[in-house]
């Protein structure tokens, strides 16, 4: 780490990024993540964690010690400093004072919804939509809702490109906050529900017991868990990767195979599902299938050394030894390679070339 990276703590996690994209991502931007929360410059507060963090009456209760100084950003601005989206814009015309007055919450409870991207706002400043959001979160509030079920049908609706505002609201007998349709209640993706279904365990909780499981190595209690979140949320592609790797840990390659391709599907561009299926691949003998795939996945992530490692070793074994040059030579421009090794089987596989070459 270099003194002016600044060392991020991410509470939680972020929703389609595995830990080693993340760390990628992280490094790439000059930032130093850490385990602990005590040295931690910036705190990233994860959409996931809303139900433990956020109390029902719209407090923070974080549970962990942080440095005076530190700061709490919201996932969706580090995911802008990262890159990933463009950051807030700066067109608002209510200042935090007027969104008070007229939204009937105080000024803790937007924080809180800002940390949590309910809100965004830009520079102190509100937009007429996030005026819009705050007095439809005020109204919930008002009428019983608890503020951590409030951020969960706001985040469900984000993910459906609409807001707290744009949808009629009410809170259900179990906690939860759902949609009106046709007078009838039903989940933030229309799916109607019968006035006494419900569960307090959404697909994040689902999510965090499933690895509390693999933690633990309860491989069947993790699978379990994981393809009951799938079933709450069928659009992060981290849970079936997730769900992938247990399944290959429990020797069942064909169904991992499968929750690999979900993954893909969801998100074409993930490179860990990419190099998790090669291996898959590789390792039942599908040699150019898993080449296609590892091609993939440093499409994907042109830093991916792993991939690019696997397939230099692959063409080697299959004395393809011109393509596994290339592919080694890419591996040397990225920083963090092992200079010494791969120069070393780029040497032998120009001396095994041209044995073969003096053979013909």
């Amino acid at each position: 780490m270099t003194a002016t990276e600044e060392r991020v703590y991410v509470f939680g996690r972020l929703r389609g990024l595995t830990r080693r994209r993340l760390e990628s991502l992280a490094a790439a931007a000059g930032v130093a993540l850490t385990r602990g929360t005590a040295a931690a410059d910036v705190i990233v507060l994860g959409h996931n964690v809303a139900g433990r963090a956020v109390s029902d009456d719209g407090g923070l209760r974080l549970g962990f010690r942080r440095k005076p100084n530190a700061r709490l950003v919201s996932e969706q601005a580090f995911r802008a400093r990262l890159g990933l989206q463009s950051a807030a814009g700066s067109n608002g015309q209510y200042s935090e004072d007027q969104v008070v007055a007229h939204s009937g919450l105080n000024a803790a409870q937007l924080q809180t919804l800002r940390l949590f991207d309910v809100l965004a706002p830009a520079d102190g400043r509100y937009s007429y939509a996030d005026l819009a959001a705050a007095r439809a979160a005020g109204r919930l509030f008002s009428s019983g809702a608890k503020f951590p079920k409030i951020i969960a049908a706001a985040l469900a609706l984000e993910r459906r490109g609409e807001r707290l505002s744009s949808v009629h609201l009410a809170e259900a007998p179990w906690g939860a906050v759902l949609q009106i349709l046709e007078g009838a209640l039903a989940e933030m993706d229309g799916q109607l529900l019968l006035p006494l279904e419900g569960s307090n365990l959404d697909a994040d909780g689902a999510f965090a017991l499933a690895e509390e499981s693999e933690q633990e190595g309860d491989l069947l209690s993790a699978r379990r868990w994981y393809e009951r979140a799938l079933r709450l949320d069928a659009t992060d592609p981290v849970i079936p990767f997730n769900l992938g790797n247990v399944l290959d840990e429990l020797g069942l390659a064909l169904e991992a195979e499968v929750a690999y391709r979900r993954a893909i599907a969801l998100s074409p561009d993930m490179a860990d599902a990419w190099f998790n299926l090669g291996v898959l691949q590789e390792n039942v003998g599908r040699d150019r299938e898993a080449l296609f795939s590892y091609e993939h996945a440093f499409a994907a992530d042109p830093t991916y050394a792993d991939a690019l490692h696997n397939a230099a070793l692959l063409h080697m074994r299959r004395r393809e030894f011109a393509a596994a040059i290339e592919f080694l030579k890419r591996i040397l421009s990225i920083p963090a390679s092992n200079a010494a090794e791969i120069r070393r089987l780029a040497q032998l596989c120009r001396l095994e070339a041209r044995a073969a070459k003096a053979r013909e």
